[in-house]
């Protein structure tokens, strides 16, 4: 029963302290996305047209801010939601904006997304989100922009895919690492309040 308890009670801390990086994090991905929306558009409809994709972002994460800054933060199920949008409005950017599929340089922003997202969840849930943003970003390139067939686009392909595996791997070893240093602190506060 303990084991359970102190279990939930981590799973719970991850997600109260962990959000403040979703947070961040999706504001690094809203930042990144108006200067590439502006940089990019060369009409006014062009930027009209981007304008929404930033307008679901920034109202998002104005909302997981605001619960956090009045003490009332999201629970696991909003976090991962919040999450999955992400991955969809990021993959309208890669399929809709400047060179489409493969030629788009956006997928960059699947890197601050997967990592945040490994350091506040258990990696079980981070793999199975890792190869949600994995599989949905092969649609994309096998729908649209430059054929896969070709060996070059092939390998930058495989290069993407490999990297972006890694950071959210990575993400996930430091999530490990956090958890057992807390329990190795609360394992030795328990043995110092025993002795006393």
């Amino acid at each position: 029963m303990d084991e359970k308890h102190t279990a939930m009670r981590e799973a719970a801390e991850d997600i109260y302290f962990g959000q403040v990086v979703l947070i961040w994090a999706r504001w690094f991905v809203i930042l990144a996305t108006a200067i590439l929306a502006f940089w990019s558009s060369d009409t006014a409809g062009k930027l009209s047209a981007r304008i929404p994709i930033l307008i679901i972002l920034l109202g998002m994460n104005f909302f997981l801010h605001y619960r956090t800054l009045m003490d009332r933060p999201a629970n696991s199920k909003v976090l991962i939601a919040s999450s999955l949008i992400d991955l969809a409005v990021i993959g309208v950017i890669i399929a809709t904006w400047q060179g489409h599929g493969l030629s788009s340089p956006y997928f960059v922003l699947l890197y601050p997304v997967l990592f945040a997202f490994a350091l506040v969840f258990p990696p079980r849930l981070t793999a199975v989100y890792t190869l949600l943003a994995l599989g949905a970003y092969l649609v994309i390139c096998l729908l649209t922009g430059p054929s896969l067939v070709h060996a070059a686009n092939a390998k930058m392909f495989v290069e993407r895919l490999i990297t972006l595996g890694a950071v959210a791997g990575l993400g996930a070893y430091y999530w490990r690492i956090q958890r057992a240093r807390r329990r190795e602190a609360i394992h030795r506060a328990s043995g110092t309040r025993s002795l006393i």
